[in-house]
């Protein structure tokens, strides 16, 4: 269990709807829940309009939430914010945008781009120090100084993204949300930059909200993960958990797509189809299998699961 000292975001049945008519609703996301503990990376995966980037934009309050409670920090975030409250959430939570040339102003140098922050919260602060914080975090992301003067479209796809990555750790933030910060970049520099990730984790404790459908990359950054489907946590534990013993259909399935190393494998490796509308998640509980582990679904469902499971060891 965590203490309630180490939890620094608490996101409780969370829902995020969007009027498309007069009659109808889509519920983007339905009644999602978890906790982030101080200085831990958080995996949220799922396929392409599960509802994870919807997630990350409600807590970092670029949604107005539909229902649920967000407490970041032990503050309500949840409804209208006072300016305190605000300034709060802004010098303390930062994202990461899954395309870093589309968040980065084209008229704007690289070192504005990355002072912004610090203009508008930290106007107490002059101009050298802040200048000297710009050039402390390009090196911290691996770009030296002559990056200030040029701008965004000088820049490669890596190079852009360590800038973005620069202008969320320069407010010095307690949680960042990285919102599908590889899918733009070759893989060549998608390790590169998950790298960068962890080692500013290591010298900062920051915590790290990190959405993505990349299952391999998920695994390796993140210390516990949540799989998200339709809206819906299907699945929670830690990394090993998830991954050595999937319970849910769907975790199942999105493991068996992980393409794997050897081509003689490959050829016998059987991937599982998952096919459910969210129908197949209502009327359903959160329920515990062990540890930290949990999965949403019925009593039986469960129980069929870990049968079945049992009988494939």
């Amino acid at each position: 269990m965590m203490e309630n000292d180490e939890i620094l975001l608490d996101v409780e049945g969370l829902k995020q709807y969007f009027p498309i008519t007069h009659k109808k609703v889509l519920k983007a996301v339905d009644d999602i829940s978890f906790k982030i503990r101080k200085g831990e990376t958080f995996g949220l995966v799922g396929e392409s309009g599960s509802g994870k980037t919807t997630i990350g934009r409600a807590i970092i309050r670029l949604y107005e939430p539909t229902g649920g409670r967000i407490i970041f920090d032990k503050i309500d975030i949840t409804h209208e914010l006072t300016k305190k409250n605000k300034t709060i959430l802004r010098t303390n939570m930062q994202m990461i945008f899954q395309d870093p040339m589309s968040s980065l102003n084209p008229r704007k140098k690289i070192g504005d781009i990355i002072k912004l922050g610090l203009d508008v919260h930290a106007k107490e602060m002059d101009e050298k120090t802040k200048k000297n914080e710009v050039y402390h975090v390009l090196k911290q992301v691996g770009l030296d100084g002559s990056f200030v003067d040029r701008y965004p479209k000088e820049l490669s796809g890596g190079q852009r993204q360590r800038v973005g990555i620069a202008r969320a750790i320069i407010m010095h933030p307690k949680l960042i949300i990285a919102d599908e910060p590889l899918s733009a970049l070759d893989v060549s520099v998608q390790a590169q930059v998950v790298n960068l990730l962890k080692q500013i984790q290591k010298e900062t404790g920051i915590a790290i909200l990190f959405i993505a459908h990349d299952l391999s990359m998920v695994r390796y950054i993140s210390d516990r993960i949540a799989v998200v489907h339709l809206g819906h946590l299907l699945e929670m534990g830690t990394t090993d958990e998830v991954f050595k013993h999937p319970m849910h259909p769907y975790t199942k399935s999105l493991i068996s797509a992980i393409p794997g190393i050897n081509p003689r494998l490959e050829k016998k490796r059987h991937r599982l189809n998952y096919q459910k509308n969210v129908t197949a998640y209502l009327q359903r509980t959160t329920i515990n299998v062990g540890g930290t582990h949990v999965v949403l679904g019925h009593e039986n469902e469960i129980e069929a699961w870990q049968e079945n499971d049992s009988l494939n060891e």
